[in-house]
C-alpha cells in the first residue's frame, strides 16, 4: 500500500515536471522567434554576400519582403556557435543582422539556428536563384 502511494507521487510529480519544462520551452521558443521578428520589422538595406567572393545588393522590395517574410515564418532555437561551415551566402540586413544560407539568424553576435531546413533551402535557392539573375556565372557547381 505505501509502496503505490510513494508510486503514484513520484508519478504526479514526473508529471508536472515534464509539463512545466515543455512549458518553459514554449516560451523559450516565442522569445526566439519575437527577437527574429521584431529584428526585421524595418525595412532595411539588403547585402548578399557570397560564398565565391560576389557581392549584390538587393534593391527590389519585393524580393527583400520576401527573403524577410520567409525568415520570419521559420522557428530558430538559440546556439552556442554554427555547426557548420562554410556557405553559399550570407544576407547582411546590418552590421548586427545577419542571416546564412546554412539557417544561421545572428543578432547581436547570439546565434539562432533555423528548426526548419525544408524553409531554410527554399530560402537558400530564391536567393541563389535572385543572384543568378544578375550574375550568372555566381558560384559554378553548387
Amino acid at each position: 500500500m505505501m509502496r503505490t502511494w510513494i508510486a503514484t507521487i513520484l508519478i504526479v510529480i514526473l508529471i508536472s515536471m515534464l509539463i512545466t519544462s515543455c512549458s518553459k520551452q514554449q516560451t523559450v521558443t516565442e522569445q526566439v522567434q519575437e527577437n527574429v521578428a521584431e529584428s526585421l520589422s524595418v525595412s532595411e538595406q539588403t547585402v548578399v554576400l557570397f560564398g565565391d567572393g560576389n557581392k549584390i545588393q538587393i534593391n527590389d522590395s519585393l524580393v527583400v519582403g520576401k527573403i524577410m517574410n520567409d525568415i520570419k515564418a521559420m522557428t530558430f532555437t538559440k546556439v552556442e556557435g554554427p555547426d557548420t561551415v562554410g556557405q553559399n551566402f550570407t544576407l547582411m540586413f546590418s552590421s548586427d543582422k545577419k542571416y546564412s544560407s546554412t539557417g544561421y539568424f545572428v543578432i547581436n553576435k547570439v546565434f539562432y539556428k533555423a528548426t526548419d531546413a525544408k524553409l531554410a533551402s527554399e530560402i537558400n535557392k530564391y536567393v541563389l536563384d535572385y543572384g543568378r539573375s544578375i550574375m550568372p556565372q555566381l558560384l559554378p557547381g553548387v
